[in-house]
């Protein structure tokens, strides 16, 4: 039941997103080809240069509204379809359908947060894609400095070891895991703000709130204690360390996030599932 969930809401949240991932390359692929234009053509003493040159130049700030906008669409749309699925699919009329299915509460969670997560991860992946297209394609001396960044990362890599990738995956869980994070952090927040009989909106803004200054105030009790604990050695090892070493001590550095993480989907995850399957007051 769970894979039928989570084609359901897959289906439901890719038809909105899987046009805006294919125009946001395309925009910045001709977005930077009117870049590119204008650097050649400004080098070029032709007839009816200025007049290109001008054209041109409108083309690239209509190009470039069209970049910007994708891009903010596409964040918009991701943040604005994340809240939407829970909160209509889960805690207005669409939630009486939902909580008859044979699944547990927990499933529909789930199914939401996966959904919901790997729409973020592609959505920031074709973000970051489209940058890149934006960059490599436009000018010259991006892609110079782009070469330079690459043979910088391969030296590391000869230097460090497997534990420059095993960095790598940890670096990617961890960032798909804080986004998880945040997703469930937005859901548990929705579940109690659904417990106020009126303003359930300002609730759940408040409930968002109330969690991000718990969080930040537990991080940096943590923090305070580790560093009392390890207070200069481990300081002196960081600063002090290169090659395999600070390898190393990022792997645990990003062990330690990832944990965290991990903690937080936990404890946001039992916080929404006991408030939905014991005191859900759906609209």
């Amino acid at each position: 039941m769970m894979g039928k969930l989570l084609k359901y809401d897959l289906r439901a949240m890719s038809r909105a997103f899987i046009p805006m991932w294919i125009l946001a390359p395309v925009i910045a692929l001709l977005f930077s080809f009117s870049i590119r234009a204008t650097i050649v053509w400004a080098d070029r003493s032709v007839p009816g240069r200025a007049l290109f040159t001008a054209g041109n130049g409108i083309l690239m700030a209509i190009m470039m509204i069209l970049f910007i906008a994708a891009i903010m669409g596409l964040l918009i749309m991701t943040v604005v379809f994340v809240i939407q699925r829970f909160w209509n699919g889960l805690l207005k009329e669409e939630g009486y359908l939902m909580f008859t299915l044979p699944v547990k509460i927990w499933e529909l969670i789930v199914s939401k947060a996966l959904t919901a997560t790997l729409i973020s991860c592609i959505s920031a992946v074709v973000g970051v894609f489209s940058a890149m297209i934006l960059a490599v394609c436009s000018t010259e001396e991006v892609i110079r400095s782009l070469a330079v960044a690459w043979k910088y990362v391969f030296s590391q890599i000869f230097e460090v070891g497997p534990v420059f990738w095993m960095n790598l995956v940890l670096f990617v869980i961890v960032m798909i895991v804080g986004m998880a994070g945040s997703i469930y952090h937005v859901y548990a927040a929705m579940a109690v703000g659904h417990l106020f009989q009126t303003h359930k909106v300002v609730g759940s803004c408040v409930s968002y709130i109330g969690f991000s200054l718990a969080v930040s105030i537990l991080s940096s009790v943590v923090n305070t204690i580790l560093e009392i604990i390890l207070p200069d050695r481990w300081n002196d090892y960081w600063i002090g360390s290169s090659g395999s070493l600070a390898g190393t001590l990022s792997m645990v550095y990003l062990l330690y996030l990832l944990l965290a993480g991990i903690l937080q989907i936990i404890i946001y995850h039992v916080i929404t599932e006991r408030l939905l399957a014991t005191k859900l007051n759906l609209e």
